[in-house]
C-alpha cells in the first residue's frame, strides 16, 4: 500500500524519543532535590560525589538535545542515548551503591517506551556487565560505606548474583511486554494498510462508474486527481493527506450518476430546468458518500459536495470563501482547468495559455486566491500531467 501506516509508526517512535527525553528530565529535577537536600543536612552523602551527580544531570540533559532540538530522529541515536543512560546507571550505582539500586534497571524499563524487542534486548544485555563492574566499583571505593561485604567471593555470591537474578527477572518481563505490544502495533498497521486498500479500490470503482456514465474520456478524472496532488503538495501537506485529497478528487462527480445520461452528454447549451437538474449532482454525491466507512470518503463527501462553489459565493450552493472545504477548492481550480482543455459534446478544447489565463482572472471571484497563485506556480506540472494522460482519440 502507500506505507502510511509505517509513517504511523515513525511518528509514534518519534514522540516515544520525545517522551524519553522528558522523562530524563525528571530524573534530573530529582537529582537535583538531592544535591539540595544533602546540602541542608537532611541527607548525609560525601560531597565528593556531586561530580558525579552533575555529570549525570547532564547525562540525563543530551536527549532533549538530541530529540527537542536538534530532532535526530535516528535509530543510531536511541541506541546511543541508551548506552549513555546504561553507563550513567552503572557510574552513580558504583558511587553511591544502595541508595540508587533502582538506577540498575531504569535504562531498560524507560527503553519499553519505544515498543520494540531489540531497543529492549539493547538496553539489557548491555546493563548486565555495566552492573557488574559497577557493582564491584561500588565494594571497592565504599564512598558510601553501607555495603557488608568485603570479601571478593562474597561480593560475586551474595551481592552480584542476586541482582543479576532479580534484574533478568525484569528484564524478561520488559522484552515480553515489548513483544506483544510491538505485535499489536504491527497488526493494526497491517488492518490500517488494509482498510487504506479497500478504500482505494472503492475509489476507483465509483471513478470507473463516473467515466462509464459520461462521454467525456477516461482521462479527466485521472488529470484532476493529479492536477490536486500539485496543488496539495504546494500547500505543504503530508504524503497521506495529498494521497487522500487526490485519490478523494476522482470522486468529485460521483453524483452524476444519478443525472440522466441525455442531460450529462447533450451537445448543446442546457435548458434551466436541465442546469438545476445537473447541479443536484454535488448534493446526490455527498449522500453518496458521506455515509461510507472511512476519513477517505468523508473527504470525498466534501468534495463531492464543494467543487461547484465560488469564492464570491455565487456557486451552485452559495457557500463563500473559506467556508468552502479547503479541498474542494484545490479541485474546483484542478477540475476546471482541465474541463478548459478539454473536448465537450458542447465544446472544442481550449489551449493550456487560454485556460490558464481563464482561470487567473477568476483569481478572489471563482476561485481561491491562494490557490490560483500555486496553480500559477506550479503551471509547468499541470502541463506535464495534461501530456501524460492525454485523451483518447
Amino acid at each position: 500500500m502507500k506505507g502510511f501506516s509505517k509513517l504511523l509508526i515513525t511518528d509514534y517512535q518519534e514522540k516515544a524519543n520525545l517522551t524519553m527525553a522528558f522523562i530524563c528530565r525528571i530524573m534530573t529535577v530529582f537529582m537535583s532535590i538531592a544535591i539540595v537536600l544533602n546540602a541542608l543536612g537532611i541527607f548525609k552523602i560525601s560531597g565528593e560525589i556531586y561530580p558525579t551527580i552533575i555529570a549525570s544531570i547532564v547525562i540525563l540533559l543530551i536527549p532533549t538535545v538530541l530529540y527537542n532540538f536538534l530532532h535526530l530522529n535516528y535509530l543510531g541515536v536511541r541506541y546511543f542515548v541508551l548506552t549513555l543512560i546504561v553507563l550513567m546507571s552503572g557510574i552513580l550505582y558504583s558511587i553511591l551503591s544502595y541508595h540508587v539500586i533502582i538506577m540498575l534497571v531504569f535504562p531498560v524499563v524507560i527503553s519499553c517506551l519505544y515498543c520494540d524487542t531489540k531497543s529492549v534486548i539493547f538496553a539489557s544485555v548491555l546493563s548486565v556487565p555495566v552492573m557488574i563492574v559497577s557493582h564491584l566499583l561500588a565494594s571497592q571505593l565504599k564512598i558510601v560505606p553501607d555495603e557488608p561485604l568485603v570479601e571478593l567471593k562474597d561480593v560475586w555470591l551474595y551481592g552480584i548474583l542476586p541482582r543479576v537474578i532479580e534484574f533478568a527477572g525484569v528484564a524478561i518481563i520488559c522484552i515480553t511486554t515489548a513483544r506483544k505490544i510491538q505485535k499489536l502495533i504491527s497488526t493494526l498497521a497491517e488492518k490500517n494498510d488494509a482498510l487504506y486498500q479497500e478504500q482505494e479500490t472503492l475509489v476507483t470503482s465509483l471513478a470507473e462508474m463516473i467515466e462509464a456514465q459520461s462521454q467525456e474520456t477516461g482521462k479527466h478524472v485521472k488529470r484532476v486527481s493529479e492536477y490536486t496532488r500539485v496543488l496539495c503538495e504546494a500547500l505543504g501537506m503530508s504524503d497521506e493527506e495529498v494521497w487522500e485529497v487526490s485519490s478523494a478528487a476522482a470522486l468529485h462527480d460521483v453524483g452524476k450518476i444519478m443525472v440522466p445520461q441525455d442531460i450529462i452528454n447533450k451537445p448543446g447549451k442546457l435548458t434551466d430546468e436541465e442546469f438545476a437538474i445537473i447541479k443536484t449532482h454535488v448534493q446526490y454525491g455527498k449522500k453518496l458518500l458521506e455515509k461510507c466507512q472511512g476519513e477517505l470518503m468523508h473527504i470525498s463527501a466534501d468534495i463531492a459536495y464543494h467543487h461547484h462553489e465560488r469564492y464570491d459565493g455565487k456557486g451552485y450552493m452559495g457557500v463563500k470563501g473559506e467556508d468552502i472545504d479547503l479541498y474542494a477548492r484545490c479541485v474546483s481550480v484542478a477540475d476546471v482547468f482541465d474541463a478548459l482543455v478539454s473536448r465537450r459534446p458542447y465544446k472544442k478544447a481550449w489551449s493550456p495559455e487560454d485556460a490558464k489565463a481563464e482561470i487567473l482572472s477568476q483569481r478572489g471571484k471563482q476561485f481561491d486566491p491562494n490557490i490560483v497563485d500555486l496553480f500559477e506556480a506550479n503551471y509547468d506540472k499541470f502541463l506535464t500531467i495534461l501530456r501524460k494522460y492525454p485523451d483518447d482519440q
